[in-house]
């Protein structure tokens, strides 16, 4: 990956603060219980609320249950292809706090059986790829301490290369206890997607949204807030002018930005309205980005 653009940043106004993260996700699904047999059976994520044909899951143990991954059940769907053809989805994915916490994960998924997409060394972090049962993309990550990861003229220099596997498997053998599943601090580190249009969808996500742009190549964008290396994956490896997604497919429901600063907030719901980006009134914090894929924005108490 030669990332040999430069980064940009948008203007100090609509920047978006350095604690700006991502926070739950939403995914649509076929079939509850055969999903729940990967997130719940498999990976041990908790089922924090039982709504019928919606489950919300958080890792077990968290500070108050924090919320990952919501699962809206809808009967008949597709699968969602293993390659772009529309936009929406690619992956989400969900960050664990070492690299023991990584090789234990890597573990119990070979014990499970469950089959792996691939895995990757990213030179910031390191990564496993899977799909859920419906075909929604998963990333399981960890990152490498910031200070070690290469940045050239604000660029950060991601790569695709193969993964120590030997050494992530003896970082999970340390200190063996039993799989209770994620760690309780296991976050949604980023959300990976297919978009029609590069240029229009790095303007929304740059100069609306507010996130800094830290890493770049023709097909492929990566934005973020506060340095992190990135927040959110662009691409259009679907070819520009993808279609849209398909509400029969399986894919992505919503995404949430979290943005503790309430002040901050305010001015990023005033720039979404002026964009004629927001999609209900402005107290739901509700909004769509140029490919209509969802945005919330988390309710600030």
């Amino acid at each position: 990956m030669d990332a040999s653009t430069t980064a940009s940043k948008p203007g100090a106004a609509s920047r978006l603060p350095a604690d700006a993260r991502i926070g739950r996700v939403r995914l649509r699904v076929g079939d509850l219980g055969r999903a729940l047999e990967l997130y719940r059976d498999v990976l041990g994520l908790g089922v924090a609320r039982d709504e019928g044909a919606r489950v919300t899951l958080a890792p077990p143990g968290s500070p108050g249950d924090r919320e990952l991954v919501i699962l809206e059940e809808q009967p008949g769907i597709s699968r969602r292809p293993a390659r772009p053809v529309s936009t929406g989805l690619y992956h989400v994915a969900l960050l664990l706090p070492s690299r023991r916490d990584l090789g234990r994960t890597l573990t119990r998924l070979h014990q499970s059986g469950y089959p792996l997409r691939g895995m990757s060394d990213h030179a910031v972090s390191e990564s496993l790829y899977l799909d859920d049962p419906d075909g929604n993309g998963l990333e399981i990550y960890t990152d490498r301490p910031r200070a070690s990861w290469p940045v050239e003229g604000g660029v950060v220099q991601m790569t695709v290369d193969p993964m120590d596997v030997e050494r992530v498997i003896a970082a999970g053998r340390e200190r063996a206890e039993p799989w209770t599943g994620l760690p309780a601090d296991t976050v949604i580190g980023h959300v990976h997607f297919t978009v029609s249009r590069m240029e229009r969808a790095v303007a929304f996500y740059r100069d609306v949204i507010g996130f800094d742009v830290m890493m770049r190549i023709p097909s492929l964008t990566a934005v973020s807030a506060g340095g992190y290396h990135h927040h959110l994956n662009l691409n259009t490896w679907a070819g520009e002018g993808a279609p849209a997604d398909s509400d029969r497919v399986a894919g992505l429901l919503g995404w949430e930005l979290v943005v503790p600063d309430s002040a901050a907030r305010r001015a990023l719901i005033g720039r979404l309205g002026a964009a004629g980006a927001l999609t209900g009134p402005a107290a739901a914090a509700t909004a769509s980005d140029p490919d209509r894929i969802p945005i919330e924005l988390e309710p600030v108490s």
